[in-house]
């Protein structure tokens, strides 16, 4: 597979899928942080809780 030349590749996050940092330093619940914390609203039960750990 080929891609033109004026094709422009490109990248997207969030501090939610990043940060990791659920409930440091004073920070409360998001709507994310309640969501998925609800059961089967997420596939295999993740959470924002930890992921990357960038905050650390």
């Amino acid at each position: 597979m080929s891609f033109r030349k004026e094709f422009v590749w490109g990248a997207a996050t969030s501090a939610y899928q990043i940060e990791g940092a659920a409930f440091e330093d004073g920070k409360g619940a998001s709507i994310w942080d309640v969501f998925s914390h609800q059961p089967g609203k997420v596939i295999d039960g993740g959470t924002g809780d930890i992921m990357c750990d960038r905050y650390r």
